[in-house]
């Protein structure tokens, strides 16, 4: 009986034919297609076709690639710097392009929570940012402030947001509340019934938008207080 020939060995990416970018990019493909617990050095070489131990000549450790996947995704976000919006304009343009980065990468929003959210990029975006705070009458402390609240509250609901409307389709959160309305007593909760129409947006564009005016306007209204005050103390 003749033998089955053996297969050939497979030929790996020859040695320094791979970069930096190339490593982080398909470890972000890898996330994005099966979560960001499938991400290994094991499996991420077999993705770029070559030895383990050759991705540790362009990461540390796994830790290493996770933080430049960050710094990879909040690179360039699409924030609008011409011209010279008024500070409450520029945190907006900020925040709306923060949500829509971490909605063009859902499986990430964990990481980008729980991370650092620093590049080169962001240094740049934040000193144009607090330029233009504190231009517009913030004091430095006041304008880090501001601009952490309207950070922190986009990235929560966009945390909130992916969970409702990415992971699952948007239609089972409804179906959900409208079961759920179903089994409550009119009579007894008729608030609730009379918001049954309202109660399912709470992760849609529109309770977004409406929540960040809200804040903007809440801190505009700090910053005229506290501008108020320091004339008056002269």
């Amino acid at each position: 009986m003749a033998r089955a020939r053996a297969e050939p060995p497979r030929k790996r990416r020859p040695r320094k034919s791979l970069s930096a970018e190339q490593v982080v990019d398909a470890a972000i493909t890898l996330i994005q297609r099966d979560g960001i617990d499938a991400l290994s050095m094991p499996r991420l070489a077999a993705e770029l076709d070559c030895g383990v131990m050759t991705l540790y000549g362009y990461v540390q450790n796994r830790e290493d690639l996770l933080s430049q996947v960050t710094s990879r995704v909040i690179s360039d976000l699409p924030v609008d710097r011409s011209g010279h919006p008024s500070w409450d304009e520029a945190l907006r343009r900020y925040c709306v392009a923060l949500r829509q980065r971490m909605l063009e990468y859902p499986t990430l929003v964990q990481l980008l929570i729980k991370r650092r959210l620093w590049s080169p990029d962001m240094a740049d975006m934040v000193e144009w940012l607090l330029t233009r705070l504190t231009s517009g009458g913030w004091s430095t402390e006041g304008a880090v402030r501001a601009y952490r609240a309207a950070q922190i509250y986009t990235l929560g609901f966009a945390e909130y947001e992916v969970e409702r409307t990415r992971t699952h389709p948007y239609a089972e959160h409804e179906t959900w509340w409208r079961h759920t309305l179903a089994d409550l007593p009119p009579e007894q909760y008729p608030q609730l019934h009379a918001a049954a129409e309202y109660l399912p947006q709470g992760a849609l564009e529109s309770q977004y938008s409406w929540g960040l005016d809200q804040l903007i306007d809440g801190l505009g209204r700090e910053r005229r207080r506290n501008t108020k005050g320091t004339k008056g103390s002269r």
